[in-house]
């Protein structure tokens, strides 16, 4: 015996639910900063042509790294085989060293990529001159700090000097010596404060004016376009 159907009752829609459609927000993706654009353009020949720069980089690189850096900045962006294979490397790990010290303070940055599923990375590495920019702001600024500091204390503290040896000391060191040179033995002579307060604050306009410089040297693309 078939069992009965059950009426449905009146008054009830069947809803069907539609499947979600996928967001279409975008998925953010991890960008190295070195894939963004710079806001900023440099006048790398006349970075590059100040004493302080070129000094900062090599005392910190050496010369092979400076050579490097000037590279990325003359060729733009560089793989990294190519690279060591222009400046004379035998072996790209070899070059790897002077690349990782300078991305270190961020003067060096680099894009990681690859073709094909199998493929190794390959690295393109360019250079930031607007961080070297930055780092001898820094350098200078803390200079200027540090002559701060002892101008104060120069208003209170005498000094003595070696007319002949061009030795300056504090009044504990000369007395210690019976101010005397400790190099020469030749009696000390008293120093104007006045005058030592005025050459250290001649050092920080000079500083003051390469921090100027410096600035003078950076742009924003859009001010750079305009011209």
């Amino acid at each position: 015996m078939q069992k009965s159907k059950k009426p449905m009752k009146k008054g009830k829609k069947i809803v069907i639910k539609k499947k979600s459609k996928p967001s279409k927000k975008p998925v953010k993706k991890n960008i190295n900063k070195a894939q963004k654009k710079s806001k900023v353009v440099v006048d790398t020949k006349k970075l590059l042509s100040l004493e302080d720069a070129v000094k900062y980089i090599s005392d910190f690189v050496g010369e092979k790294g400076l050579e490097i850096f000037e590279y990325l900045v003359k060729h733009g962006a560089t793989e990294e085989n190519k690279l060591a294979s222009k400046l004379g490397f035998d072996r790209t790990n070899n070059i790897r060293k002077f690349l990782y010290l300078m991305y270190s303070r961020a003067l060096v940055s680099y894009v990681r990529s690859k073709r094909g599923r199998k493929a190794w990375y390959t690295y393109t590495w360019h250079a930031n001159p607007d961080q070297l920019i930055f780092l001898l702001k820094q350098m200078y600024q803390n200079d200027i700090d540090q002559i701060k500091k002892s101008i104060e204390l120069d208003k209170v503290e005498d000094y003595y000097i070696c007319n002949y040896c061009n030795r300056l000391y504090d009044v504990a060191t000369a007395l210690q010596n019976d101010f005397k040179c400790v190099n020469c033995g030749r009696v000390l002579e008293h120093v104007d404060t006045k005058e030592v307060l005025q050459s250290r604050q001649q050092r920080i306009d000079e500083l003051k004016k390469r921090i100027a410089y410096l600035d003078s040297l950076i742009k924003t693309r859009s001010s750079a376009k305009a011209k």
